[in-house]
């Protein structure tokens, strides 16, 4: 296993993570991804071997708040604790913020586990796409 930081991953195996888990479809682009990756403060890439198999990023200020986005871990390398480990590593890199944000789906009870609980106002969304 190789962990990296902030070194943009060949796109085309980013692209087919995101494929992999049902996030991006066949609109969704090299192009894309690198617009999305030079406008993310913190990334980290896991690979097995050379096939990247987790990607998470992280959008924050260092100070107030980050919001961690797209923790991704391909279907056939669940429970093996990368996603946990990339959401640790991700928050490491802004230790002096009070707040870590985050939006799930359908992970809510993985996210529990880390220390994330439901917060008293109500998320809203602009979705432009």
């Amino acid at each position: 296993m190789r962990v990296e930081f902030n070194n943009a991953p060949d796109l085309n195996q980013l692209l087919e993570l995101y494929r992999a888990v049902g996030w991006l479809n066949s609109r969704d682009n090299i192009s894309f991804l690198e617009d999305m990756l030079s406008h993310t403060n913190e990334f980290i890439c896991i690979y097995m071997e050379d096939t990247l198999v987790a990607f998470g990023r992280m959008l924050t200020d260092y100070r107030m708040s980050a919001f961690l986005d797209d923790i991704v871990v391909h279907p056939g390398f669940r429970d093996m604790g990368l996603g946990s480990m990339m959401i640790n590593k991700l928050i490491s890199k802004a230790p002096g913020v009070k707040k870590v944000k985050l939006t799930t789906f359908n992970a809510e009870t993985f996210y529990r586990k880390l220390g994330f609980s439901k917060v008293s106002s109500v998320p809203l969304e602009l979705a432009k796409n």
